[in-house]
């Protein structure tokens, strides 16, 4: 019953991603100065997981070496998926641009969902409560993954909205995948788990840079520079 329950919340934590879709689409055409925000908000949302939850939970579970090890692959890892992407060119519509760049935030945070579903999975064979309030803190900040996800892909006007909810909420269902590989492997190397966390921060702080951060700087830096700092600040309110 116990497991049962694990499994349905860590699914609605993984929907909950839908949620920041939902969101999204509720906003009609942005303007500059509120593209510029929310690309930044996105940024801000990435590099707070990643440096204030990522990091120093996989040294915690692990140990620096390991850390670094992870991190450098999630980061190698993005910048081959990035050369095996179609490059978006001067002469292309920026529609598929932005595209590119959702598809791209989405890959990120799917692989970030992984580690998080395995944490939900193992707090749970270690104490109920740990499980329940692991599933709950990842539910509430997927809203805000949510929403980096379906910016950018709201942005291109040949992506439907119905499409936009799918790709999102896809992503976060990975975190259940990984609820389960989590209480089936509750004695996993701490090892493994240290480099999957360390791996997902490397590969979102990589599409941070990436993508993320030079597009939100385009048109309007300040506005760009405030949803930065509000990500981070929201970020270190859920870690």
């Amino acid at each position: 019953m116990v497991v049962i329950s694990i499994y349905l919340l860590s699914l609605i934590a993984g929907l909950l991603t839908g949620v920041g879709a939902l969101i999204t689409i509720c906003i009609k055409t942005p303007s500059h100065k509120l593209l510029s925000s929310s690309l930044g908000f996105a940024a801000g949302i990435m590099l707070g997981i990643s440096t204030l939850s990522l990091i120093p939970e996989s040294i915690e579970v692990g140990n620096i070496y390991s850390c670094i090890l992870g991190f450098a692959s999630g980061a190698a890892f993005l910048a081959l998926l990035d050369l095996w992407l179609p490059h978006i060119h001067k002469n292309e519509a920026k529609d598929d641009e932005y595209k590119k760049m959702g598809y791209f935030i989405a890959i990120g945070i799917a692989v970030h969902n992984l580690p998080e579903g395995i944490a939900i999975g193992v707090s749970n064979e270690v104490s109920v409560s740990l499980g329940l309030y692991m599933a709950l803190s990842i539910g509430i900040h997927n809203i805000a993954e949510g929403l980096s996800v379906a910016m950018p892909l709201s942005l291109s006007p040949n992506m439907k909205k119905g499409k936009i909810v799918f790709i999102t909420t896809i992503t976060g269902l990975v975190t259940l995948f990984g609820t389960m590989l989590g209480t089936a492997l509750a004695d996993i190397s701490s090892l493994l788990i240290s480099a999957s966390f360390a791996f997902a921060a490397g590969a979102m702080i990589y599409i941070t840079s990436d993508e993320l951060i030079p597009k939100s700087h385009r048109t309007h830096s300040n506005y760009a520079n405030m949803g930065i700092v509000t990500g981070i600040l929201l970020s270190l309110f859920l870690s």
